[in-house]
């Protein structure tokens, strides 16, 4: 069953499920899923800490060589190379910027993980399956319609 959250991120919700490579269901908070994960917030093979390192790596040369050109280019009155200079330095340094707070979050949530000795979010999983996993092993999280708000069958006392 597809996820309805897929598609958008869903700040609202208390929790988000996912599951390890043992098929056990955890639930995560917004800030200890992190930048990765499965759904809603992207894909762990592609943003890994290793390959935010290297991308915040990469793009540090670019985003100081983008301000040093745009000044010469400046001092020499040149508009094509100004225009380019500028473009150049707002995206290498905008792209630097926002990979490195993706990584700074990632940091935290994977701190974070720790702390409540969770795994890190493989394997998105729907309401519905969590709902399941959770009223077979009652304890750590509610069985309610806040924590699993998109659960496509009813709770006790709502109607069917």
């Amino acid at each position: 069953m597809e996820s309805k959250t897929a598609g958008r991120i869903r700040s609202d919700r208390k929790y988000f499920f996912a599951q390890d490579t043992d098929r056990r269901i955890f639930a995560y908070t917004e800030a200890e899923w992190g930048a990765g994960g499965a759904q809603p917030f992207g894909n762990y093979t592609a943003r890994s800490i290793a390959s935010m390192s290297l991308l915040v790596a990469v793009l540090t040369v670019p985003a100081l060589l983008g301000p040093v050109l745009l000044i010469i280019s400046v001092a020499g009155l040149h508009l094509g190379a100004m225009l380019f200079s500028l473009v150049f330095t707002v995206l290498c340094t905008g792209g630097w910027l926002l990979t490195i707070r993706s990584l700074r979050g990632e940091l935290r949530a994977r701190r974070l993980r720790r702390e409540r000795g969770l795994p890190r979010p493989s394997v998105v999983v729907t309401d519905d399956q969590a709902r399941e996993w959770f009223t077979a092993r009652p304890g750590s999280v509610a069985v309610t319609r806040d924590n699993f708000p998109e659960s496509t069958y009813p709770f006790p006392g709502e109607p069917t």
